[in-house]
């Protein structure tokens, strides 16, 4: 079985982050201090509930609930990313296991085994929340690698990562569409 290691981000599903932290009340980029939080949260160092908390003190609109506020965040997952649910749902029957490699929150990732109906494909993965790090820090890679061995393709969309990527020895590539990726994996 070929291991290939996916990104979750613009790679299966698609990301608002403007979208999202404009609904969240922020008329221009956030300040440093939420995208802190937010990294906290997605390295699983926070929790809901201390995250929540903490991120209330920098919403613009302070009257908005949690439940509206949760509402609001979730909203920076918008959809799959055409075509990859049918990509990613066909690659076990060709003999390649996908498995998510993500810098994500636990939160998020529910949602994405919702939103993803390709999700059941990809029963394993590596993720921020339980590392404690994010791509392209070492940690990652090393879990990924002791788990399931160096992948035979690792697919991101930010560049950056696919070269850290590459200074290991991955064959990887930024991502540009599920039509690519099929010619890419034809050749894997």
């Amino acid at each position: 079985m070929k291991y290939i290691a996916l990104d979750i981000g613009n790679v299966c599903i698609k990301i608002d982050h403007i979208g999202c932290y404009a609904r969240v009340g922020f008329t221009a980029a956030p300040p440093p201090e939420v995208l802190f939080l937010s990294r906290e949260f997605e390295c699983g160092r926070l929790t809901e509930d201390a995250f929540w908390t903490a991120f209330r003190r920098f919403v613009p609109d302070r009257s908005k609930t949690r439940a509206e506020l949760e509402r609001d965040f979730d909203a920076i997952l918008v959809g799959a990313v055409p075509g990859m649910e049918e990509l990613v749902a066909s690659l076990p029957e060709r003999g390649i296991q996908p498995v998510f490699f993500s810098d994500v929150s636990a939160r998020h990732m529910k949602l994405v085994r919702q939103m993803f109906r390709a999700a059941s494909a990809v029963p394993e993965g590596v993720y921020s929340y339980e590392v404690g790090a994010m791509k392209p820090e070492d940690p990652m890679f090393e879990t990924f690698e002791r788990r399931f061995g160096v992948p035979a393709l690792y697919v991101d969309d930010r560049a950056p990562l696919i070269d850290a990527a590459r200074k290991r020895g991955w064959n990887a590539v930024v991502f540009t569409g599920a039509a690519d990726l099929e010619k890419t994996l034809q050749n894997c």
